[in-house]
């Protein structure tokens, strides 16, 4: 008599089964998942199964998804984010930057104000890893964890949560086609030399300084990614 054939896992369950990991600490904040075709075959399923899962848990804001280079965990998800994620998805690019000229200008005051020195390197290790970057992935990485870095620096959590929400929506595909089309050799320099200033802002604790700069870059990035739309 031939055993019983075990049910498959679906993609709920899988994406349950990663976010426990995470929840222990078994997956810890910043690790990367192993690739897709790893997982179908640990979870014996099919790697559209596993995508789905995925897409789930970033949905969820449990992962970080980002182009040519992987899958990564965020940490535990706060009640909330995955609401406040699931909002910013539906957001069009005008609204979205609309939204972080009105709140990152204050947040970068607050942070100017409160950061402690262990903020203030992590924020100038961010920088410098973004001015080091090669290519757009990369470079949209380090990007993101700067003005995370500095959202933390404020010490505000219900901040943090609103940046992560919107880091996790610049990693979306169709956020990144419109980056990577309107990213050029001087545009890039251009947000070296603009994300270099609001840090020093930071350093000096300059907290008019601090809020202008942003108000600056936020305006180039709001101006150059409307100029890419199709």
């Amino acid at each position: 008599m031939s055993k019983p054939t075990l049910p498959r896992p679906s993609a709920h369950a899988v994406a349950r089964d990663i976010a426990a990991k995470i929840a222990e600490g078994v997956w810890p904040e910043g690790h990367q998942l192993p690739p897709e075709r790893e997982l179908a075959e640990q979870y014996g399923l099919a790697r559209n199964t596993v995508r789905s899962a995925l897409t789930r848990l970033e949905r969820e804001g449990h992962v970080i998804r980002q182009v040519g280079r992987g899958t990564f965990v965020r940490g535990p998800v706060k009640p909330g984010r995955g609401v406040a994620f699931d909002g910013m998805t539906e957001a069009s690019p005008a609204d979205l930057m609309e939204i972080r000229l009105i709140i990152e200008p204050r947040v970068a005051q607050l942070a100017a104000h409160r950061a402690s020195e262990d903020d203030l390197a992590k924020i100038e290790t961010a920088l410098r890893q973004s001015v080091l970057a090669k290519g757009t992935a990369e470079f949209e990485h380090w990007d993101a964890e700067l003005h995370l870095a500095i959202f933390k620096a404020s010490k505000n959590a219900a901040l943090v949560d609103y940046c992560m929400a919107i880091n996790a929506v610049r990693n979306q595909p169709r956020w990144y086609r419109l980056k990577q089309r309107a990213m050029t050799l001087d545009l890039r320099y251009l947000y070296d030399k603009q994300h270099t200033a609001i840090v020093t802002a930071l350093m000096e604790r300059d907290v008019a300084a601090a809020k202008h700069a942003v108000e600056e870059h936020l305006q180039t990035v709001r101006q150059n990614l409307l100029s890419a739309l199709p």
